[in-house]
């Protein structure tokens, strides 16, 4: 996912969350704790792989 479909995510899921909340309920997403950034072929994918195991 690109930075322009984040971009456009995170508000939709910031609007989830208010709905949520307007009815009362939580709203329990597993977002993801870990973020790598880096350039093409700087190793972003070698550095998650690590953390799963692969």
């Amino acid at each position: 996912m690109g930075n322009r479909e984040m971009e456009e995510l995170i508000p939709l899921v910031n609007r989830l969350q208010d709905a949520f909340s307007a009815l009362g309920q939580s709203c329990l997403l597993e977002l993801p704790q870990i973020a790598v950034v880096g350039g093409q072929s700087a190793g972003k994918s070698s550095v998650l792989e690590n953390f799963v195991g692969r």
